[in-house]
């Protein structure tokens, strides 16, 4: 999405939060959370727009979107051409805030040089400041764990749907987590299986890994959101223990 030349294959994703001030939508590249901080980029821009006309809620309304994009679109490249990388983007309370990290040395007015002449109607605040953490990308972008689960959820669902899968049919789901003791492992699997599950003994951890593994699976549609009320129904179980979640699996099912 943007001139400069990452490291990494680009792998942009969304979710939306509802926060204090209301909801608020990311996008950001979450292959970067592999590589990043780097040392090169320790520059981090903020590129702030205020909408003409937000949805009562703050985020974009339908008739203003596509100006937004186009607007995304053009200082994006624009700003790669200084080194600048796009690593993702919050909307909400009525503003568009862009973030890049850059490399040392560029300054504000040349910043401001190349979005100039891309602006179009719109103000672009600019924000420039030392960030070699990228502690922006970790600590405002980076989703929580559930929403990581989510998102992987829809990627999933996705991928099933391309190859014909009817996820309105029941079908045996498999799942995995991991926990950093025996016991641990054994308390989060009876809670488990008071839930329904089909629980496997623990199994001893295995080098390099230090984790026990949990199996668990049962039977479960995923339509109609109901991946997302399981993962949801899993991950009290998991965190009352501090277990990972390591996600889940199931054979297509193409036929009732």
């Amino acid at each position: 999405m943007s001139s400069a030349v990452k490291a990494w294959e680009e792998n942009f994703d969304t979710y939306l939060m509802e926060l204090e001030d209301g909801p608020t939508s990311f996008l950001l590249d979450m292959e970067a959370a592999s590589q990043a901080p780097l040392p090169s980029h320790p520059l981090r821009l903020t590129v702030r727009v205020a909408m003409k006309s937000p949805r009562p809620d703050g985020l974009r309304s339908r008739e203003e979107s596509d100006a937004l994009f186009a607007l995304e679109d053009a200082f994006v490249p624009a700003l790669g051409a200084l080194g600048f990388l796009f690593v993702g983007r919050s909307v909400g309370q009525g503003l568009t805030e862009a973030f890049f990290f850059g490399p040392r040395g560029v300054s504000q007015s040349e910043v401001q040089r190349v979005v100039t002449p891309v602006q179009g109607d719109y103000t672009l605040e600019l924000e420039l400041e030392e960030d070699p953490e990228w502690a922006v990308y970790f600590d405002w972008l980076y989703p929580p764990e559930l929403h990581r689960h989510l998102m992987s959820n829809r990627s999933l669902l996705d991928l099933l749907a391309k190859q014909g899968d009817r996820s309105e049919v029941a079908r045996e789901v498999d799942h995995l987590a991991h926990f950093s003791s025996e016991e641990q492992a054994k308390r989060a699997g009876g809670q488990l299986a008071k839930k329904g599950f089909k629980v496997s003994a623990p199994r001893a951890p295995e080098p390099p890994d230090t984790r026990w593994a949990v199996s668990f699976t049962r039977e479960d549609s995923l339509a109609d959101g109901r991946a997302d009320e399981v993962t949801v129904e899993i991950l009290e179980v998991l965190q009352a223990h501090e277990g990972d979640y390591d996600g889940w699996g199931c054979v297509l099912t193409t036929m009732q």
